[in-house]
This record gives C-alpha cells, structure tokens and sequence, in this order.
C-alpha cells in the first residue's frame, strides 16, 4: 500500500509545487504596437512619430511630434478601445472627454486618468487650455510601461484617440494603434 500511495502522492506534490511556483512569479499584462496611424484633418496640426526598437516587447517606445499652428480653445478626444478577435472586434471601452475640463479636473475620469498620468511626464505639451501654437513632443512612451486595466483581455487591439472641435464642428486628427496585450512572466523558476 506503501508504493502505492508514493506514485499517487508524488506527481500531486510536483503538481501543487509547478502552481505554487507560477503563483510567486511576477505576472504583467503589456501592450506592444504591431502598427502606428495617424490622419490630420486640419492645418493646425502636424503630426509626426517615431516607434523605437519595433520588434520588443519590452523596450518598445514611442516619439511624436507635433506642431500646432494656432491657439486652440476646444479640444475634445473620443477615447475607443476595440479587442480584436476571430469574430471581429469587439467594442470595450469608447469615451468621450473634453479635454479642456479633464486637464483643470484630472480626477473627473479614474481610467483616462491612469494614461494621462502616464503621458504626462514625457511631453512638454502644456496641460492647460488654451494650448499656445508651438513645436511639441511626447517623448519615451514605452507601452510596457503604461497602466492597463485589469478588464482587458490579452487579445490583439485596436485604440482610436479621435480629437476634435466642438465650437468648429471639425475632426482635428486621428490616431489608431494596432498592438497586442501579452502576458509576460518574471522569477518564474527564481
């Protein structure tokens, strides 16, 4: 009866153990961008970007330059994020958010507010309406580092950042980002 519960009791330890292990490891959901777009619909813009070490999920970053021509009063953002699977994409998250408002009361939208606290430290665009005309940039953007919520699935994505006027009734630029939310595993074996 002995060897017998020794054959039974082993691999259910070596089990246990393989999930413990997986337990302790460090598990951490990051986007990586598979493809960049950008569409200006007016002369005040001009956009410009640059994606560093493509091929990392890790060490992928982001620069873009923009140069504003003229004061702007009204900036609006409709913030939509998209899963894409098999069956198509499936709308997650879509947003609408006067920005003018959101920057003075950053708190008056917790989710935008983990990106926006994010994106922040990396660009000199003033955070505050009106925004002078100028030449500015959001510089070392690394999506492994951003804050994702926990409701997203690791599936492929599509985020759209559509900023327009309201008082113009004028589309001002698009940005789609094609990417990936993938798993990634730290101090498995340690």
């Amino acid at each position: 009866m002995k060897p017998v519960l020794a054959v039974i009791l082993l691999p259910t330890v070596l089990m246990l153990l393989n999930h413990v292990w997986q337990a302790n490891a460090f598990v951490k959901t990051v986007a990586y961008i598979k493809k960049f777009e950008y569409q200006t619909h007016s002369p005040t813009f001009n956009v410009s970007y640059r994606i560093n070490h493509p091929k990392s999920v890790t060490n992928q970053s982001l620069d873009i330059f923009v140069d504003i021509k003229r004061k702007v009063k009204d900036l609006r953002l409709l913030f939509l994020y998209h899963s894409v699977t098999l069956n198509g994409s499936i709308p997650v998250i879509k947003r609408p958010i006067d920005m003018c408002f959101f920057m003075r009361n950053p708190r008056s939208d917790r989710l935008v507010k983990s990106f926006y606290d994010y994106v922040r430290v990396h660009t000199n665009i003033p955070l505050k309406c009106p925004i002078a005309p100028g030449s500015y940039m959001i510089h070392g953007v690394r999506p492994s580092d951003a804050p994702l919520p926990s409701f997203l699935p690791n599936v492929d994505f599509v985020l759209e950042l559509i900023y327009y006027s309201e008082a113009r009734a004028e589309k001002l630029m698009e940005y789609r980002v094609y990417g990936k939310l993938v798993r990634l595993y730290d101090n498995m074996f340690k």
